[in-house]
């Protein structure tokens, strides 16, 4: 073996090379797979399983596996999904676009570690507290952008939505979202709530006001005011959500994300989405699972954009 300029070039061991003493390359080399001990066969029904917006007792029914395997396959999946699809930059909306925030209810599942290390009560189920709810009283918030399908474009995708689990809904916190997502001079539709306000500055901004038993209406210009197609994204992914019989905060992002992905697919067929899916999960490094593991919560997604 000889290198450009022709000199012989004793070829190195692969195992050399990785600094370590022995080494083997499988299906799943330099994939998140790597540390996975199922078979591609199985993985393959599995992420088929996943894009049926099946929870991990179901899968792991349909696929005859444990349910923890199938937990930490699908913690995988939304995590990968979430690193390569939801993180991308280019992903930006356009035209027309509503706003909304929706409170999920999600704790720490109760557990005694995380209750002592906060230095907190449990949490209690179904309470009801005054004001905008948090994360840090069970309920964090969520934001949703969508932007509306072209109706005059007969091959136009369904309506894009993209959803951020927050600390909190204050304009601090969802501004620099709004300002990577949303391009400027596009028509902005939301309720009158105050946090909206600072997009009058680089967007049409158009509001309803709730308060006065106004829920849609048609300006002169012919544009329909309303923030009704984020309202019902709610109810579907409230709908998926469900599936899990409660979700851990740390955890409700990914479940999040899934839903972002399919919602924003559902325009394809079966086999088209999975594709879609198998480049997206191939194509990441898995570094967000790794700090996300390393770090035992959930990174603030706020940070994203800072």
């Amino acid at each position: 073996m000889v290198d450009e300029s022709g000199r012989p070039v004793t070829p190195m061991h692969c195992a050399e090379r990785l600094g370590q003493q022995f080494a083997m390359f499988t299906d799943w080399t330099n994939s998140i797979f790597a540390e996975s001990k199922l078979k591609p066969l199985e993985w393959l029904l599995v992420i088929g399983l996943w894009q049926l917006k099946l929870n991990a007792t179901e899968i792991a029914a349909a696929a005859d596996i444990q349910a923890r395997t199938a937990q930490r396959c699908i913690n995988l999946l939304d995590g990968g999904i979430y690193e390569t699809y939801h993180l991308d930059p280019s992903r930006q909306q356009e035209n027309q676009v509503e706003a909304d925030e929706c409170y999920q209810s999600a704790g720490r599942k109760g557990r005694s570690r995380e209750v002592e290390r906060c230095d907190r009560e449990p949490r209690q189920r179904g309470i009801q507290l005054r004001g905008r709810a948090t994360a840090a009283t069970g309920r964090p918030p969520i934001l949703g952008l969508v932007q509306r399908r072209d109706k005059a474009d007969q091959d136009a995708p369904a309506a894009q939505v993209y959803l951020e689990v927050l600390e909190n809904v204050r304009t601090a916190t969802i501004k620099p979202i709004i300002i990577a997502k949303v391009k400027g001079g596009a028509q902005f539709f939301t309720d009158e709530y105050n946090i909206y306000h600072f997009t009058k500055a680089d967007y049409d901004h158009r509001t309803v006001n709730h308060g006065a038993g106004e829920y849609a209406r048609r300006d002169p210009d012919g544009a329909c005011v309303h923030y009704n197609t984020m309202e019902g994204i709610w109810s579907g992914l409230r709908n998926f959500l469900d599936r899990f019989k409660g979700i851990s905060q740390r955890f409700l992002h990914l479940r999040v994300i899934r839903y972002e992905f399919l919602h924003n697919h559902e325009h394809l067929n079966w086999r088209q989405t999975f594709e879609a899916a198998l480049r997206y999960i191939f194509s990441t490094t898995g570094d967000y699972l790794r700090r996300m593991a390393h770090q035992h919560r959930r990174i603030p997604l706020t940070l994203c954009y800072r």
